[in-house]
């Protein structure tokens, strides 16, 4: 391959399959509220994204848009079994993605299970009586889901390793607000099949910071802020101009608990700044019960 095929490639998977890692790491208002030891929880999530513009060189025609409609199932474990509480868990996805890539005159799409998520929390701080906690998040992505090496760029798996760590601290102000910080890397390995090329990605920084309110004791509203940097690409080791990443997005979310079991969450963000990837709106419904 020359170099502007390399680099239009590269283009492409910038603007797709890392929109879908950022979905998949994307977290939600007290998701370290900690448990006591023995309590499971069964997570359902349905994300929605509509992107209709890109932010950046590669869309010289100024079409490209990008549709993914998932589901995914995750398995939350509270446990003392590690020296102090910690939660081994499973994320199992499935995605439905529909795109006309940057410069490209029609669309594409692929369909099925991405690629699966294990791992845990390890919380350094955990008070719930006065909401704060702490604690370190760690997934490890395994390269099992489908994967299209003749169209990788909405393939819903990625054919490579990766991982996520995320540190969060959580502090309860009174006795209705609670504040969140979290700071985010996510590290990918190697796709050595993309195209007959071997794809590489540094890391992704991102900062997500949430301010929420209990209105009820069963019902809370949330502000969220998302900001990424990073994640710029190279291919045979060939660094790929304006593949660096960033993008900052706003949103809100409402929880609510329908009983002590089962609580309704729903979310919606927009970003407000994009630099060479996709930009649009992503919704989310999402159920929890607590076993």
């Amino acid at each position: 391959m020359n170099h502007p095929t390399l680099r239009h490639l590269a283009m492409l998977l910038g603007g797709t399959l890392l929109s879908l890692d950022s979905q998949a790491a994307d977290l939600n208002a007290r998701d370290f509220f900690g448990a006591p030891s023995g309590t499971s929880l069964g997570v359902l999530y349905l994300p929605a994204s509509r992107y209709d513009d890109f932010h950046g060189p590669a869309d010289t025609t100024g079409k490209a848009d990008l549709k993914v409609n998932a589901v995914a199932y995750r398995q939350v474990f509270f446990t003392d079994i590690c020296g102090t509480l910690c939660t081994p868990q499973f994320i199992l996805p499935f995605a439905d993605i529909n795109a006309r890539l940057p410069g490209a005159s029609q669309h594409t799409g692929e369909s099925g299970f991405g690629d699966p998520q294990v791992g845990g929390t390890l919380f350094f701080i955990n008070d719930p009586a006065s909401r704060t906690y702490s604690g370190l998040l760690s997934l490890i992505t395994v390269p099992v889901g489908e994967y299209h090496s003749k169209n990788p760029d909405v393939s819903p798996g990625a054919n490579r390793w990766g991982a996520t760590f995320v540190y969060n601290y959580t502090q309860g102000i009174g006795e209705k607000w609670v504040l969140e910080a979290n700071l985010e890397a996510q590290l990918y390995g190697t796709n050595d099949d993309y195209f007959g090329s071997d794809l590489k990605q540094d890391p992704l920084y991102r900062l997500q910071a949430f301010a929420s309110y209990d209105f009820t004791p069963a019902t809370y509203g949330a502000l969220r802020l998302i900001h990424a940097d990073g994640g710029a690409l190279r291919i045979n080791d060939q660094r790929i101009d304006d593949t660096h990443k960033r993008y900052t997005q706003v949103g809100f979310e409402v929880g609510h608990w329908l009983d002590r079991q089962n609580q309704l969450m729903f979310s919606l963000s927009q970003n407000i700044a994009a630099s060479n990837g996709y930009a649009g709106t992503d919704a989310l419904l999402r159920l929890v019960h607590v076993f």
